[in-house]
Parts: structure tokens; sequence; C-alpha cells
């Protein structure tokens, strides 16, 4: 009787072994799967960072170019109101060819 006791008590450590090989070998295949899908999502994010960079720095660029696009327009609004400015002091006529000729010469006279 105490035979067949250590019998069923080896067959049942041997299927407690096999079942237990089995769960860790489930356990580790489950975390390899997800070791791949964390590694596939860093990428993802490192590409998407990467692109934000991108973008921020094409932002900057349109930024400064449009500062310095202003800064143009201003001093060429400056410089249109000076030039229109000194037109309609020089005399109280309208401006054309024959009088901007006329004022042109007055100037190297005087």
């Amino acid at each position: 009787m105490t035979q067949v006791f250590g019998i069923l008590g080896f067959i049942l450590s041997l299927l407690a072994l096999f079942f237990a090989s089995e769960v860790m070998r489930r356990a580790s295949h489950s975390q390899s799967e997800l070791e791949a899908a964390l590694f596939k999502a860093m990428t993802r994010i490192q590409k998407l960072e990467s692109n934000v960079f991108h973008v921020e720095k094409l932002a900057a660029e349109i930024r400064h170019q449009r500062k310095r696009q202003a800064e143009t327009l201003t001093a060429l609004a400056k410089k249109g109101e000076a030039q229109k400015t000194e037109y309609a002091e020089g005399s109280g006529e309208r401006f054309t060819p024959s009088t901007h000729a006329a004022q042109s010469a007055n100037r190297k006279a005087g």
C-alpha cells in the first residue's frame, strides 16, 4: 500500500513539474511578446518626437522670416512716406514728370 502511495506521489510530482514548466514557458513567451511591442512603441514615440522637433524648427524659421518681412515692409513704408512728404512739401502742385524735372533743376541750381 505504501508503494502505491509512493508511486502515486511520484507521478503527481512529475505532473506538477510539467505543469510548472508549461506555465513558465507561456509566461516567458508572453514576456517576449510584450517586450517586442514595447520596443515598437518606443520606436514610434522616438519618430514622433523627431517629427515634432522638425515641425517646431520649421515654425521657428517661419516666425523669423515673418519678422524679417515685417521689418522690411516697415522700412519700405517709412521710406515711401519720406519720399511722399518730400514731394508734397516741395511744391503745392501735383507730382508729374515735368514738375519733378523742374524740382530737380531747382535743387541743382540751389
